[in-house]
């Protein structure tokens, strides 16, 4: 099952207890590069050793140390290892998992956990659902640019024909007649007929559970994939806003998960991108109107107000120091101190915290210097 680094997000967003170490390495499927990976790890819970013990005491850091020291002899973790891990630990916390992307390699202590890596890794790999049709069945998955697994909808969903229409399966399907004031039935004259009318009806169902069990709660694109004819037929039928105009169309049984992901993949990736850019043009069209900032100083004030609806912060850019929760004063310092974090995750957490949105960019995308902007609400 992949983690739900949304969750984590959330979880650690709302973490108060300090100290708070975040540990992120990037690891390796294959050889030679995989058996170097415990030693990178053992280099970077050295660092946060060496920073909790400037600040607190032998015996303090010494817990703290030993779940990051029981996880390298984790055998079972280290041999499940995709692209990276995450560590997170805290004096009531201790939160190990893996990802499917590289994070690059990071140890900070600080009063917050350090969770901008997370925060791309979830803009990055947009997440999306994919329905697949047959006549008999649906399939509901999720997935993102490295993967793709199906959606438990629970023993009750009726993603099955029988089980969404239940005995009227095997029942001819009548019309009604008026002749002579007299109502009579007449029956279809064609088992496709049958088979139209059963198709439709299962596709109302589905219709209805994925609409109301998924889609209006997580509001991800969603792709379908069958036959033309039944792709067809679902988008007559559907009231999910949330499906796409392009489609996977081939028999869902044609296709493994890699191939899967592969297609659907190639259906958001332009999206993706599209929205990357719809933020820069939205950034310059604010900033031209005074309504956009990107000094790190005046967006740190703005923040702290609750002015923010929209930061970009690059990805790869630390600015080491400290944000007064109240003025939003910044005190720069170093890294190494356990009670300093990088001042944009620090303000990428605040803005989203205050409801604003939160987007990690690369270098060469931002339409700043500064490794920060800002678009106001005010």
């Amino acid at each position: 099952m992949k983690t739900d680094l949304q969750a984590i997000v959330q979880q650690v967003m709302q973490h108060q207890q300090a100290p708070c170490a975040s540990l992120y390495l990037t690891t390796h499927r294959t050889q030679p590069e995989r058996r170097d990976d415990p030693t990178h790890y053992r280099n970077l819970v050295r660092e946060i050793r060496d920073s909790l013990s400037s600040a607190y005491s032998p015996a303090m850091v010494a817990e703290l140390i030993a779940p990051f020291e029981h996880l390298e002899r984790n055998e079972e973790f280290w041999n499940a290892r995709t692209e990276g891990i995450v560590v997170f630990r805290s004096p009531d916390m201790f939160l190990r998992f893996h990802v499917d992307r590289p994070v690059g390699d990071l140890a900070i202590v600080a009063e917050t956990f350090h969770v901008k890596p997370l925060l791309k890794l979830l803009q990055t790999s947009d997440r999306y659902h994919v329905l697949t049709l047959t006549r008999d069945s649906a399939h509901l998955h999720v997935g993102d640019r490295d993967g793709i697994e199906e959606v438990d909808l629970g023993p009750d969903a009726p993603m099955t024909l029988e089980r969404a229409l239940g005995h009227t399966i095997t029942e001819r399907h009548f019309t009604r007649s008026n002749s002579g004031g007299t109502e009579r039935h007449v029956g279809h004259t064609t088992t496709s007929d049958e088979i139209e009318l059963d198709t439709e009806k299962f596709f109302r169902v589905v219709d209805r559970t994925v609409l109301e069990r998924v889609s209006r709660a997580e509001g991800l694109p969603l792709i379908l994939c069958g036959v033309t004819e039944l792709v067809g037929e679902f988008r007559r039928i559907t009231r999910n806003q949330k499906i796409l105009a392009d489609a996977i169309v081939t028999h869902p049984h044609a296709l493994d998960r890699r191939e899967m992901t592969k297609r659907a993949w190639s259906i958001i990736e332009p999206l993706a991108t599209k929205r990357s850019l719809n933020l820069i043009d939205l950034y310059r069209s604010a900033a031209t109107r005074w309504n956009g900032l990107d000094d790190i100083v005046q967006v740190a004030h703005a923040a702290v107000e609750g002015r923010i609806d929209t930061l970009l912060v690059e990805d790869q850019r630390e600015v080491p120091g400290k944000i007064h929760p109240v003025t939003g004063d910044i005190t720069f310092d170093d890294l190494s101190q356990p009670d300093i974090d990088d001042v944009l995750d620090d303000l990428a957490v605040m803005v989203m915290s205050m409801k604003g949105t939160v987007h990690v960019l690369p270098a060469q995308a931002m339409p700043t210097a500064t490794g920060v902007a800002a678009i106001l609400r005010y």
